[in-house]
């Protein structure tokens, strides 16, 4: 308990200091051309409400438990110049998390009923000559029960007198974890970790066809390896036909590799006689977990004022479940070697989403302004139910 307080203790003063100290640096006066200086500082704050119920979860109050979760997350962005050719990015999440699902894991303590949080990720772009762009991306993340560490390297190249571009990157990321003990009981004793690792590489294209007209087509795949259970997870086992009555729980397990590929596609269109812009989405997902998903979404922007502008969007998602995924297992025919899971998010579903944001520009002396409030509803078919109210601030120097 002693380590966990510390831990979060870690994590709140870097929320506090953070937003403190780029406040500072935005205020810096430059000396020089080639001095560091603050383009652009940028707060967000999120809440976000989750609903529902899933088998994997153990918080009840039967087989299929709550999946109740409250996040609070308070984001900052810092874009800073180096100078003409070095620019530097810095997103810094912090989440304050409560959850139902995890809170049986740690009966005695009851220490997940809230869990903090963060993330450092910085990217460093170089320009040289003006039409090549290179960048490096590195960060890491904290969390209770969890420490990753990533990095990545990206190209991009403007062709056709800036009308086309094409980007690539590639990514790694290395996990280390403690794991929960199966039947929904205490942490194992010791100090066990467990790990896993990911490698990512994306390529996309895009062309301006004309003055209002922009498309863009892209690929990704990823190679992940190692331990990719969730660890809080569960499956119901011994249960009666319609699994509201179970002799009790085992820890998932997942084959210890996995191959994920997704095309994409953007259409963007501009209207000038309506000052509006309609975005069309799509994206075609499978892996060898047997998934495949089909993902479409629609964007508009209007502009209600010269400073002031309204986003409107609407995302439908379906996929089928992992090969592997069960609402519980039979004690007769139970192998505890082979792949089990019952994770809503890896069930057959239909998901829905629809969202607004209003942004707001001002416009004093010295530097720009912005304002935004938003707000998302995310639900789908398998009794999930996602709320999401932000409130952005933005400074452009």
């Amino acid at each position: 308990m002693a380590a966990r307080t510390r831990g979060r203790r870690c994590i709140l003063r870097l929320a506090v200091v953070l937003p403190i100290f780029v406040g500072m640096c935005g205020t810096a006066p430059g000396h020089a051309d080639n001095d560091w200086k603050i383009e652009e500082l940028l707060s967000r704050f999120a809440y976000f409400n989750q609903s529902g119920f899933g088998y994997q979860s153990q918080a009840g109050p039967g087989p299929k438990g709550s999946e109740d979760l409250h996040v609070w997350n308070p984001a900052f962005y810092l874009r800073a110049r180096q100078n003409e050719k070095v620019e530097h990015t810095m997103v810094v999440p912090v989440d304050i998390i409560t959850s139902a699902s995890t809170d049986a894991i740690d009966v005695m303590t009851s220490a997940s009923r809230t869990n903090e949080t963060i993330t450092f990720d910085i990217t460093t772009r170089y320009e040289e000559p003006a039409d090549d762009t290179m960048s490096f991306r590195y960060g890491f993340h904290l969390e209770e029960w969890y420490r990753s560490v990533f990095a990545g390297f990206g190209y991009a190249r403007e062709l056709a007198e800036d009308n086309a571009t094409i980007a690539m990157n590639v990514n790694g990321y290395v996990d280390v974890f403690r794991p929960y003990g199966p039947f929904g009981g205490l942490q194992p004793p010791g100090d066990k970790r467990d790990t896993r690792g990911a490698l990512n590489a994306n390529l996309e294209v895009s062309q301006i066809l004309s003055r209002t007209t922009l498309v863009k087509a892209g690929y990704g795949v990823t190679w992940q390896a190692g331990e990719l259970i969730t660890p809080w997870n569960s499956v119901p086992v011994g249960c009666n036909a319609e699994v509201t009555a179970c002799l009790g729980r085992t820890q998932e397990r997942f084959p210890n590799r996995r191959l994920r590929n997704a095309f994409s596609g953007l259409l963007a269109q501009h209207i000038p006689v309506t000052h509006s812009t309609l975005r069309l989405h799509y994206r075609f997902y499978f892996d060898d977990f047997d998934v495949r998903a089909h993902t479409m979404k629609v964007e508009l922007y209007q502009y209600a004022t010269p400073r002031a502008y309204i986003r409107a969007s609407y995302r439908a998602h379906h996929q089928n479940s992992v090969y592997f995924w069960t609402r519980a297992i039979d004690l007769v025919d139970f192998d505890p070697t082979a792949p089990r899971t019952a994770d809503s998010d890896l069930a057959e579903f239909w998901a829905h989403e629809v969202g607004g944001k209003l942004m707001i520009y001002v416009d004093p002396n010295a530097s720009v302004h912005r304002v935004d409030v938003g707000f998302t509803r995310y639900w789908r078919t398998n009794d999930l139910i996602v709320d999401v109210v932000s409130l952005g601030y933005a400074r452009l120097f």
